[in-house]
């Protein structure tokens, strides 16, 4: 009775039904996923104060503007973007490219920056668009000392210096792209946040204030 072999049919089935219970999983595991970065990142920004706002888009992603900051800060504007966790082949897909869970925080300061740079990792999110910019703006670009495989790039030595000095602030972390420009907002950070991470403040907000120092040496508004 049940010593036939397995069908085309009886594969399809069984993926097809892997496949929902999959999905059904994965909408679970991402929404307290969603809830638990949504409240990692609000306690990380309480200490610049103002007020903040949440917006949530579809199911897998959320934005955060915060305002009237304390100086030198003026806005924080923070997108979080999960994975696909819920549809399998795109999940083991990224996860092959090294996709996670991916925090970019746009910061706008009351002060001008010194110079402009990016610092950025060719093989992750967001690295075609940088690429493409540095080269439309003509700046030289070489790996970034001590820190494979980040690049770096600045109009000239400055950029890149002040580059160096910034990720020297930065430490180890694992960051996607730092990129500082002259235009609000004035930093841009990306980076994973893995599920591993339960610290508040989130160590990235940590480093805001030595971050704004960094770029801003004479003090806000000089």
């Amino acid at each position: 009775m049940f010593d036939r072999g397995l069908t085309g049919t009886d594969l399809a089935i069984g993926l097809a039904a892997f496949l929902l219970m999959w999905y059904v999983a994965g909408i679970q595991v991402n929404r307290r996923r969603a809830v638990t970065l949504v409240r990692q990142v609000r306690d990380s920004i309480q200490p610049f104060g103002g007020t903040a706002t949440i917006r949530w888009i579809g199911r897998s992603a959320f934005r955060i503007e915060a305002e009237q900051l304390t100086p030198p800060f003026v806005r924080l504007g923070i997108s979080v973007l999960l994975e696909p966790r819920e549809t399998f082949f795109l999940w083991a897909f990224g996860r092959l490219g090294g996709r996670r869970d991916w925090l970019v925080i746009g910061v706008t300061l009351n002060g001008r920056v010194g110079a402009s740079f990016e610092v950025y990792h060719p093989r992750r999110r967001g690295a075609t668009q940088v690429a493409h910019d540095i080269r439309e703006k003509g700046w030289r670009e070489e790996p970034l000392a001590g820190r494979p495989p980040l690049l770096c790039a600045g109009p000239d030595a400055d950029g890149r210096a002040l580059a160096r000095a910034v990720m020297s602030a930065i430490g180890g972390m694992d960051v996607w792209r730092v990129g500082l420009q002259l235009e609000a907002p004035h930093l841009i950070l990306s980076l994973p946040v893995p599920a591993t991470e339960t610290r508040t403040p989130l160590p990235i907000f940590a480093t805001l204030s030595q971050l704004a120092q960094t770029v801003l040496p004479r003090g806000p508004g000089r």
